[in-house]
């Protein structure tokens, strides 16, 4: 399996990714593999999927779609956009990952960056409103 093959089928796993298929992770990572965002820095397969777990676990509904995508050597990225129900709320939070697959095609390195102030906290009920006031301040 090429390199491309590998990322299109890590993809797909991804966008079809329900609490039921996170035991099938290992397919698709090393066993070693690091997963960052901005909430965890973590090394290994059961590490990742307990994230992927909790995820599930609190979030209903989730919806994980990848728009855009590129490639160099062994680095790939793609944008998404995850959507789900928690506490009630609708909530969408768009970032870009950025993956290394090592020879074996395997995902040695998942890294996810997205703004966890503006997508998230912003829209929690007392410090959301100071975010926004101090975020208006930094921008005058």
């Amino acid at each position: 399996m090429t390199h491309d093959d590998a990322f299109d089928a890590y993809l797909d796993y991804l966008e079809n990714l329900t609490a039921q298929d996170i035991s099938r992770l290992g397919d698709y990572v090393s066993p070693d593999v690091r997963f960052s965002d901005p909430f965890h820095d973590v090394k290994g397969v059961a590490e990742m999927a307990a994230i992927f777990s909790k995820l599930f676990g609190t979030v209903q509904g989730i919806s994980f779609r990848v728009r855009e995508t590129g490639s160099r050597g062994s680095f790939y990225f793609f944008r998404w956009i995850l959507a789900g129900t928690l506490r009630r709320k609708q909530w969408t939070i768009e970032g870009v990952t950025l993956l290394e697959l090592c020879t074996d095609g395997k995902v040695v390195s998942h890294c996810e960056y997205w703004d966890a102030a503006s997508q998230l906290y912003e829209k929690f009920p007392i410090i959301g409103p100071l975010l926004r006031m101090l975020r208006a301040r930094i921008a005058s």
